[in-house]
């Protein structure tokens, strides 16, 4: 995405604010929390929940078979409408994870998701 496709996307995002149709998640090697709390906190001017066991702030136990895992994946799952732009649509993903059928797109792409970080967006229902 380009950096106007991109606030585009936060311009969109700001409309369905607080309506239910959005929620972010974070989930990390125990390795990369650090590097995690240290940028979420400088973005958003608040700490990461305070339980990093369960979504949306997920780290992975420093044993666990972490070899799927490279890095901090951010993801945002959101209900669309007939104002997306066309460019976060076609970023999107049609959602059908267990448990978040009630969002019918789903993105992983970091760099749109750290600029929500950087203009209001919290990890979890926003």
């Amino acid at each position: 995405m380009t950096q106007q496709e991109i606030q585009d996307a936060i311009n969109y995002f700001n409309t369905i604010r607080n309506s239910g149709r959005i929620e972010i998640e974070a989930e990390m090697r125990d390795k990369d929390r650090n590097r995690f709390v240290s940028r979420y906190t400088t973005l958003t001017g608040t700490a990461v929940p305070a339980i990093s066991s369960t979504l949306p702030y997920y780290v992975w136990a420093p044993n666990a078979d972490q070899n799927s895992k490279w890095g901090i994946e951010l993801r945002i799952y959101f209900v669309s409408d007939a104002t997306a732009p066309t460019s976060l649509l076609q970023r999107a993903k049609n959602n059908s994870r267990h448990g978040y059928t009630h969002f019918d797109k789903r993105i992983n792409y970091n760099k749109l998701i750290w600029e929500l970080f950087a203009n209001g967006f919290r990890l979890g229902a926003n």
